[in-house]
């Protein structure tokens, strides 16, 4: 599931459940231009873009990286690269 807010500095957070159980989020933080691009039963894959020094808010050149989640029992880990932080 995802809770996405839009505006000048748009966010996402990415949130796991399995079983009707809360799991978690995928970061610490949300993100902004985060996208969900698929998943599978047990995986869900993630793409992250940010923007980099000089880049408009609207047209982030940074990334893309992708993160992909599995579940694992009940925990979820992450193999990928996370955005850089600022």
């Amino acid at each position: 599931m995802t809770v996405e807010w839009p505006g000048i500095h748009p966010g996402t957070h990415v949130l796991f459940f399995t079983g009707g159980k809360y799991l978690g989020t995928a970061s610490a933080r949300p993100y902004g231009y985060t996208t969900v691009l698929g998943k599978t039963r047990d995986t869900v894959s993630v793409q992250y873009r940010w923007p980099l020094k000089d880049d408009a808010l609207c047209c982030p050149q940074g990334g893309p990286s992708v993160v992909t989640f599995t579940l694992n029992g009940t925990t979820v880990q992450a193999n990928g690269q996370f955005p850089p932080e600022n």
